[in-house]
């Protein structure tokens, strides 16, 4: 599914709060002290060679880009409740599959709040996508970097 900047992007109701708090520590803790640091920076002499103005403006305007990042999120967020009780995998469920390399656990979330790392996979994902209303005890199949990959549903919590 092709996303546009008007897409609804699923979340769940913990990854809005971590957005929406991340938001608040970027702009009120983080942000102040950065404009600050610019300011004292420019003070320094001739722009051209002052590298810690340079530096301090490409640290700002990395956050600044994290915040837009997180505001359109946000703007586009759909809280989704795993409130499933047939039994299908939806947003927010945890699963264990089984494929040629064991058994994995994974959480499916939005995919503002994806993190492999932390065994949580995005519902907009190959294998998220694969897995979204199937049941314990079947299979699935999607396409994976290395090629097309199956998995067996083995638990669903």
């Amino acid at each position: 599914m092709a996303r546009t900047k008007n897409t609804p992007i699923p979340i769940s109701a913990a990854g809005l709060s971590a957005l929406n708090e991340e938001l608040v520590h970027l702009r009120d803790e983080r942000r102040p002290p950065m404009v600050n640091r610019v300011a004292t920076a420019r003070q320094d002499g001739d722009l051209k060679e002052n590298f810690a103005y340079h530096d301090a403006r490409q640290e700002l305007g990395m956050l600044d880009g994290r915040v837009q990042t997180i505001e359109g999120i946000l703007r586009r967020a759909v809280v989704i409740d795993k409130a499933r009780k047939d039994g299908s995998i939806g947003l927010g469920s945890t699963v264990v599959v089984r494929d040629e390399f064991g058994d994995s656990r994974y959480t499916l979330v939005g995919p503002a709040e994806a993190d492999i790392g932390r065994g949580l996979i995005s519902v907009a994902s190959p294998m998220g996508t694969a897995l979204m209303g199937r049941r314990e005890g079947e299979s699935v199949t999607f396409k994976a970097p290395d090629g097309e990959r199956s998995a067996a549903v083995i638990q669903v919590d």
